[in-house]
């Protein structure tokens, strides 16, 4: 089945047409990550062609449950209806259609609810260790640094908006539009980022976020408490932002620094090893302990070049003096004199 997906059979999956076997065909076509990208640069095409349709599902849904809740209190009925009746099969057939029919828009509509990410967006992702360079339509260049994703728009961007959604960190440079549109960057924790042409660099894991600008000037919109406010940055700022939504504004010298992971580049300035901990875990996967409380607040500052956990973790207990081992169960990293 998989070697006759084409186009037309996918452009009738679309519109409803599509038979049920073909129905899970496709499905399992398009779960091959090699078929992932054609099946949506063809959604594109047929929805240039279509006027869009977003189904309510959670009136479906509710329409559903009611007909099976009908069903499910008169069943002898229904059993009478289904085989005793031979005088009218037209009815009993037809409620069996139905019934069918039923299951399989209920199928449709909920596989679309759940995949509906796939669909309104392109999802950029990257693995520990791993950094990837993007090229956005309207010119726009994305450095994604290890362990984070960034969603873009499939259908609209750059023509009505630039919106893109970020989780874990990424370096910007952001071409500015003839018509001056805006670029938002918008985060899990309520913040928006909105530039019209610059660079800068964001940062936002569970325990905080942090935003840098080297050129332009972005504005900060962002919720602390109930109340809702706004940030205008300059180069050379850098605002922190804790867990509650409190942010804090400061300058910064070298704000090229915080974007030096783009070369595998670590940079630290008097950075506590307890720090420098939460980064193996962010960048690397690795948790790595320290039992000794006052070795945690001990301050290393330095420059290193490292692609992998165990190189950067080799240059700075070989520089520190420091020692390092690994638990039995080989996923923990201890930290000691």
């Amino acid at each position: 089945m998989n070697s006759d997906i084409n186009k037309e059979l996918i452009f009738n999956y679309f519109s409803g047409r599509a038979s049920a076997l073909q129905k899970k065909g496709i499905e399992e076509w398009a779960e091959i990550p090699a078929h992932r990208e054609q099946f949506f640069v063809w959604l594109q095409e047929w929805e240039q062609q279509n006027s869009q349709y977003y189904p309510d599902t959670e009136k479906g849904m509710a329409r559903h449950r009611a007909r099976m809740q009908q069903l499910h209190t008169a069943p002898n009925k229904q059993e009478e209806e289904l085989i005793l009746d031979e005088k009218k099969p037209a009815f009993g057939i037809s409620r069996i259609n139905w019934l069918v029919a039923a299951t399989i828009a209920l199928a449709v509509l909920s596989g679309a609810w759940l995949f509906r990410d796939n669909i309104r967006y392109q999802m950029y992702r990257t693995d520990f260790s791993e950094i990837q360079r993007i090229t956005l339509t309207d010119g726009s260049k994305v450095v994604l640094n290890a362990n984070s994703s960034l969603h873009v728009p499939r259908f609209g961007f750059g023509s009505k908006t630039r919106e893109v959604i970020l989780n874990g960190e990424a370096d910007f440079d952001i071409v500015h539009t003839k018509d001056h549109q805006r670029f938002i960057v918008k985060t899990s924790k309520t913040l928006e980022i909105v530039v019209l042409g610059t660079q800068f660099n964001v940062y936002t894991r569970p325990r905080g976020t942090k935003v840098i600008l080297n050129q332009g000037k972005v504005q900060l919109n962002y919720q602390e408490g109930t109340a809702r406010k706004k940030l205008t940055m300059k180069p050379g700022d850098l605002v922190t932002m804790d867990v509650y939504g409190r942010a804090s504004l400061r300058k910064t010298d070298n704000p090229e620094k915080f974007s030096a992971w783009k070369a595998h580049r670590f940079v630290f300035d008097k950075t506590t090893l307890r720090e420098v901990c939460h980064l193996f875990e962010d960048n690397f996967g690795v948790t790595v302990q320290i039992p000794d409380s006052s070795l945690a607040q001990l301050t290393i500052s330095g420059s290193f070049t490292a692609l992998n956990a165990e190189e950067l973790l080799g240059i700075l207990t070989d520089d520190s003096g420091l020692n390092y081992q690994k638990s039995p169960d080989g996923e923990t990293i201890i930290l000691s004199y």
